[in-house]
Parts: structure tokens; C-alpha cells; sequence
């Protein structure tokens, strides 16, 4: 690997780490859907969303200087895949063989633009 590259794969990380809050806040929201509205646990897993959103937009704000929008808005796609795998850990959802080929195509499309903005 260059070593001009490390940056650049410093960058990802830090998109994908902000991916990762995204997808969590989406948890965080359905978790608190179970709950009655206005309850204590409702407010609590609801203002955790809202802070893993806010936490989101700090990175997003900061990997755009970094990073064309389309090429960073294709890599947000990859909240699909941390959804599917949430969704199979906290809330027992199946995955199936459409979820999988879905999942292939979006990690190939964020491949191929990837490696295009190299």
C-alpha cells in the first residue's frame, strides 16, 4: 500500500465510523417505538437517536471536506448493510437470499465509485 493512500483510508474510516452512528440511531428509534409514548424509556432510547443523529452530522459535516459529495453520499448506502445486520442481532429479523444480493450490489456499486475517485 502507499503510503499517500493511509489518508485517504483514514477518511473512509472516519465515514463509515459516522455510517455506523447513522445506522445506530435507526436502533435506537425502533427500540423506542416498543415503548408507550411519553414513557421514561421512550424519551431515552428517542434522545439517543437524536444524539447519535447529531454525532452523525459532525462527521458528515467534516468527511465533506474531504470527499466530493457524490462520492461521499454513495458510501452512506452502507447503512443498508449495518441495518440488516442490526436488525438480525437486536430484533431477530430473518435475512434472506434477496437481502444478501441486495446487499452484494450496493457494496459493489461504493467499490466501483471508490475506486473511480482514486
Amino acid at each position: 500500500m502507499k503510503r499517500a493512500n493511509k489518508p485517504r483510508i483514514a477518511s473512509l474510516l472516519i465515514l463509515h465510523l459516522g455510517i455506523l452512528i447513522y445506522s445506530v440511531s435507526a436502533v435506537f428509534m425502533k427500540t423506542a417505538s416498543g415503548f408507550p409514548p411519553f414513557s421514561p424509556r421512550f424519551f431515552l432510547f428517542y434522545g439517543l437517536s437524536l444524539l447519535a443523529l447529531f454525532l452523525y452530522a459532525l462527521v458528515w459535516q467534516q468527511t465533506l471536506r474531504r470527499f466530493p459529495l457524490g462520492s461521499a453520499y454513495i458510501n452512506r448506502s452502507a447503512s443498508a448493510v449495518w441495518s440488516l445486520l442490526f436488525g438480525l442481532l437486536f430484533f431477530s429479523e430473518t435475512i434472506t437470499i434477496k437481502h444478501l444480493a441486495g446487499i452484494l450490489v450496493i457494496l459493489a456499486g461504493m467499490f466501483m465509485v471508490v475506486r473511480d475517485d482514486e
